[in-house]
């Protein structure tokens, strides 16, 4: 048997013959947990969390599972399978996740497998053999190492960096303290980059997150550090290695398979450990966790693609209660649905005013039209002013070349031939689907049977272009999707970028420009407008400290919001708003969809429960870019936060009864082809309500 602690301290069976093995299965009918005999050449080997093989519908057919607990007797009457054989000694399935996946996956509607296939990586047998080999020996050591220590006061001397966990001190140690302690607090971070002892710049956020989780760190804690993307991890790192933290288990989707099941591997381990990834880091092991810090939790990428489409921030709040760890959410402009946990008094949120740049408006009166070139002479003459000193930014609203194309003859929209998206230029003369990404070299027009298209509004390549010219002799930078661009040095340069992949700048830009306002206050998403914040107050924190952020035309309650630093105000009352239109977040929201016949039947269930509404059905248009086949319809269920658990059990007893009424339906079909006409179900979908 391996020398590895986790293994020893996993319960196991003591004599017990019937192990629950929860399978890996898709199918929603199988979420639950199967009895299995234990054979006895496995009865000493066999720990909770193990992955084993186990009989399925027959003896010959094989699956996949989890040991999730052991009982002395089993309720089933017949006689029951024995247990194959475990696929690895190591218990990769730990209680603590085990249980959140289970409260999640009810709490949405969903399968507790699909929440552990993004918690669990894929089994590596290499890195693991690797990874019991270290375990050995550091058990072996471990005696030489206690006579060896020093004092820990003489050992926090020779961290490198310490000095600036010492200077820090203060404000990080006691938000350390209260988020041991279980407290739930929410944080605005201020404006404006900060340089480590490195030489690296982060963002200031990232100074701040990386000292509050060193500090939970050396109190003996783990600590879960949760960020949108690669380039917010890439400035937490070099954070917390510039304040001696360099055995940071870093989580992410960019890494190898190798990669992400070594660091899965060392987070298992049974010592403190400071975890690093996006959105599936909230279901990493974490040995005596102490608090969960999350950065940005508005961000749509924190927002689970697949099912059951859990958000890691309502997974951090579930695993934060039931480990009684601290949750700390952190961001620029708080999201609406921490505004509403900090109004219950659910999370604290910090009293002190955070520091932000000078923000100034160019002309609220200016119309996007009333200006030649792209952007009006007052912000042309800010951009001319940074320049003498270092890097200026423009945000622009979308990437590409032109956003719009419209027919030349009748002016109409142009739609795609295929899937009926919105057509562009993602590069000059040649239009494309926004959507499915068709060339549209046979495109007519649907109205006039036009067949020229002609470009309507600037992407982030025109803006790129005019500015080359209007601009002349300055180096212009371009930064998009399709161009990534993390940091730029402290040379003059105007940097255009799309919200969100703004790079970082040395030192902080001269001069932060943020253009089209009013095209991205007119997206047609419940969430434009907190969006809008968000983005622009991230523009804005890369501001240097004495720097500008100039709003360059736009008006109206959002803007006013954002220029006069007002935000908390306004999201008082864009939720009062909401709790009168019965809008999430002051509602949960689930949206059922299917055939007519199977939507009905589930919101039948619905029935008799206070506080639930619905909306629907309505037809699902055909097509588009999610090729929706025809003839399916959708409701959209709105209910109170205290009715949550009956409404999920309910749709997904719906759920479960229409997937196994189906198989008898779907004989004689081809394997593996789902009816078009199932129900599917998505609980808390920040999209529900977008045109």
């Amino acid at each position: 048997m391996p020398a590895l602690s986790a293994f020893a301290t996993a319960e196991a069976a003591n004599g017990r013959p019937v192990a629950q093995i929860l399978l890996d299965s898709a199918l929603p009918q199988l979420d639950h947990l199967f009895d299995y005999a234990i054979p006895p050449e496995l009865a000493d080997d066999i720990r909770v969390g193990q992955r084993v093989r186990v009989p399925f519908r027959s003896k010959e057919r094989k699956t996949f599972g989890y040991v999730i607990g052991f009982a002395e007797r089993s309720d089933f009457g017949g006689e029951l399978s024995p247990i194959a054989d475990i696929v690895t000694l190591v218990p990769l399935l730990s209680i603590e996740v085990w249980q959140l996946a289970r409260a999640v996956a009810d709490r949405a509607g969903g399968s507790a497998g699909d929440i552990l296939r993004l918690a669990i990586p894929t089994r590596q047998v290499r890195v693991e053999k690797q990874h019991l080999a270290a375990a050995e020996l550091r058990e072996a050591l471990e005696p030489v190492a206690e006579v060896a220590a020093a004092p820990a006061d003489v050992l926090a001397d020779d961290i490198p960096g310490n000095d600036s966990v010492a200077e820090a001190e203060g404000a990080e140690e006691g938000i350390a303290e209260q988020l041991i302690a279980g407290s739930r607090l929410a944080l605005t971070a201020s404006h404006g980059p900060d340089r480590l002892h490195t030489g690296e710049w982060v963002g200031g956020w990232a100074a701040q997150l990386a000292q509050i989780a060193i500090a939970v760190h050396q109190r003996g804690r783990s600590a879960i550090l949760i960020a949108p993307d690669y380039r917010d991890l890439d400035q937490l790192r070099d954070a917390l290695a510039a304040l001696g933290h360099e055995d940071t288990v870093r989580v992410d989707s960019r890494q190898s398979n190798a990669e992400r099941y070594a660091g899965f591997l060392r987070a298992r381990d049974p010592e403190p450990r400071i975890i690093l990834g996006n959105r599936s880091a909230v279901y990493a092991p974490a040995h005596a966790l102490g608090a969960i810090l999350m950065w940005d939790d508005g961000d749509p990428v924190l927002a689970e693609p697949l099912s059951p489409y859990v958000h890691a921030r309502d997974a951090a709040l579930v695993r934060a209660e039931q480990e009684s760890a601290g949750l700390f959410f952190a961001a620029h402009a708080r999201s609406a649905e921490v505004q509403r946990l900090v109004d219950l008094g659910y999370v604290h949120a910090q009293r002190n005013p955070p520091r932000r740049a000078r923000i100034v408006h160019a002309d609220a009166s200016l119309a996007p039209d009333a200006f030649a070139g792209r952007v009006p002479e007052f912000a042309a003459r800010t951009i001319r002013e940074g320049l003498r000193t270092g890097p200026v930014l423009v945000q622009v609203a979308t990437p590409g070349y032109a956003p719009v194309a419209v027919c030349e003859s009748c002016g109409d929209l142009a739609r795609c031939g295929v899937c009926t998206g919105p057509v562009g230029f993602r590069v000059v003369g040649r239009a494309s689907c926004r959507w499915c990404g068709e060339y549209a070299s046979d495109w007519h027009c649907r109205t006039c049977d036009g067949r020229r298209l002609v470009e309507r509004g600037m992407g982030s390549g025109r803006t790129v272009e005019q500015f080359e010219r209007q601009f002349e002799g300055a180096r212009v930078l371009l930064s998009d999707g399709e161009h990534p661009r993390e940091r730029v040095d402290a040379r003059p340069a105007i940097v255009v970028a799309t919200r969100g992949a703004e790079p970082l700048a040395a030192g902080g830009y001269r001069a932060v420009v943020l253009l089209d306002a009013e095209r991205l206050l007119s997206i047609e998403t419940l969430r434009a407008s907190e969006d809008c914040l968000r983005w622009w107050e991230n523009a804005a924190a890369l501001t240097a400290p004495d720097g500008i952020c100039l709003m360059a035309s736009g008006g109206g309650p959002v803007v006013r919001a954002f220029v006069t630093g007002r935000i908390d105000e306004w999201l008082h009352a864009e939720l009062r708003d909401r709790q009168a239109l019965r809008y999430p977040p002051a509602v949960r929201v689930a949206s059922v969809s299917g055939g007519p016949d199977e939507v009905e039947r589930a919101l039948h269930q619905l029935d008799q429960i206070p506080g639930v509404d619905h909306l629907g059905p309505t037809a699902l248009p055909a097509g588009g870019a999610a090729k929706t086949p025809p003839g399916l319809v959708r409701a959209i269920v709105r209910f109170d936060y205290g009715h949550g658990a009956e409404v999920a059990s309910r749709l997904r007893g719906a759920l479960v009864a229409d997937a196994a009424g189906s198989v008898s339906r779907a004989r004689g079909r081809a394997p593996g082809r789902a009816r078009p006409e199932a129900l599917r179900l998505r609980f808390d979908d920040r999209g529900v309500f977008d045109g």
